[in-house]
């Protein structure tokens, strides 16, 4: 039998953002996936993103976090970062 062992590099973080379109308007996106040394909600909160398509403000997000061992990802948990609407919650819960 053979081994392998993978060193645990940060981790990878996906999801979905809570926006406020130009025009005051609501909506939410699937993030464009980023990775992170540090799972603190400020580390967070840094790198939430609108996948740049251009908004007037991003609100918070929902993130899933993966532990990162060199490009192999382990689902770690799941939390909510800033503002997020009720339609977002929903928009995820449908993915």
């Amino acid at each position: 039998m053979k081994t392998i062992t993978l060193k645990k590099t940060g981790y990878y973080v996906t999801g979905v953002s809570d926006l406020t379109l130009w025009g005051n308007e609501p909506g939410c996106i699937i993030m464009k996936p980023f990775r992170i040394n540090n799972i603190k909600k400020r580390t967070l909160l840094e790198n939430i993103n609108d996948n740049q398509f251009g908004v007037q403000s991003i609100n918070g997000a929902i993130c899933d976090i993966n532990e990162n061992y060199e490009g192999t990802h382990r689902f770690l948990k799941t939390v909510i970062v800033g503002k997020v609407s009720d339609h977002t919650v929903e928009y995820y819960n449908l993915m």
